[in-house]
């Protein structure tokens, strides 16, 4: 039996309808004799397991992750595979593997954790930086898990010092930079030491470009060679040099410098761009120190103006060429806050010719 014209006509304004909504590419493959572009769900019941999709997240449950496969099929993934800082939001493209089908659910049941580990290793590469934590201690150095996936710390790149207890890494979080990587045999090396050094040498230039030639500072004997006495100024080292020191030693008859020794020295040299700092030692600070501490006393009542305040506490120079400090634990009795060139009145505590250091407190 032939259509009724208004059937026809009920079937035609409904293919205008569908057709108008299309863009060209899809009315092309319609009029080609295919399937437009989503029109055509996937078989789910016929995807193998392992299978890798792409689909995005339509809501984030207590219990799991609900996605969309194609815009038609929906799909869950257990909310235990993410960790709780790493949700992924409400619209967000993921990859995930095809697990199987659950008709009670009527969703396909997916997972993300070999997707994860698949990508991981397919965007690690030398000089990626990662963070991860220290599990474990082994011969050789630390066990990192990252993402899941184990990595290797030898002790040599932990620090840029010697490490002497690797139980006192385990549970710290590492941010590491991969130094070696095998992807066929998961093999993963990393260093933390690298990034130390560079931050180390960041820290360094910034120090030495606050430097000028005929700068007063005090700085700490670091390590003492062939070429001289090496003293850290605040993050960068400058060396008062080895004919100077013997020259001392000529003139006092004792050695003038040891590890650990705060010492005044003046900058009479100064390489920017070879990061190198010339000393010498401050003639005023060397040779007047001695005259000047013989007029103090431990308990005497002194006045002082604020130098600069530094984290060890509060400098004061109490004569000229002396300064005395307010360690920090007792600059909360100060009855104000220190300011550069204020006048406090203060009590010396300790004299230490040896270090040519003078301490004092809030009188």
């Amino acid at each position: 039996m032939a259509k009724s014209t208004d059937g026809f006509q009920d079937e035609y304004n409904e293919l205008l309808n569908n057709v108008s909504g299309m863009s060209d590419a899809d009315l092309e493959r319609l009029m080609g004799g295919g399937e437009p572009e989503g029109g055509k769900s996937l078989r789910v019941d016929q995807i193998e397991s392992g299978t890798r999709v792409h689909v995005h997240v339509v809501e984030v449950r207590h219990d799991e992750v609900l996605v969309e496969l194609d815009g038609k099929n929906l799909g869950v993934i257990d909310i235990e595979e993410f960790h709780p800082t790493e949700l992924p939001a409400v619209g967000a493209q993921i990859d995930a593997e095809f697990v199987r089908y659950d008709p009670s659910k009527e969703a396909s049941i997916l997972s993300t954790q070999g997707v994860r580990e698949q990508v991981f290793w397919e965007e690690l590469k030398v000089g990626t930086i990662l963070s991860g934590t220290v599990v474990a201690t082994n011969k050789g150095g630390l066990t990192i898990d990252i993402k899941g996936e184990r990595a290797f710390l030898p002790i040599s790149q932990i620090a840029r010092e010697r490490v002497e207890d690797l139980d006192a890494y385990v549970g710290r979080k590492l941010q590491c930079e991969v130094t070696q990587v095998n992807r066929t045999e998961r093999d993963l090396v990393v260093s933390r030491r690298v990034i130390l050094d560079r931050e180390a040498e960041i820290s360094r230039q910034q120090a030495i470009e606050n430097l000028s030639q005929g700068d007063v500072v005090t700085g700490t004997v670091t390590r003492i060679n062939d070429h001289g006495a090496f003293i850290d100024l605040g993050g960068v080292d400058g060396l008062l040099h080895a004919r100077r020191i013997r020259q001392m030693q000529t003139e006092t008859g004792k050695d003038p410098v040891r590890e650990g020794q705060k010492i005044t020295v003046e900058i009479v040299s100064l390489d920017v761009e070879q990061g190198r700092v010339g000393l010498d030692v401050h003639r005023v600070a060397e040779d007047s120190w001695e005259e000047l501490i013989e007029s103090y006393a431990e308990g005497d009542h002194v006045t002082g103006w604020v130098s600069r305040v530094a984290d060890a506490g509060v400098v004061l120079t109490i004569d000229e060429g002396l300064e005395a400090l307010i360690p920090s634990g007792e600059v909360q009795r100060l009855s104000t806050e220190p300011e550069v060139g204020s006048i406090l009145r203060v009590v010396v505590t300790k004299i230490d010719p040896a270090q040519r250091q003078v301490q004092v407190r809030p009188a």
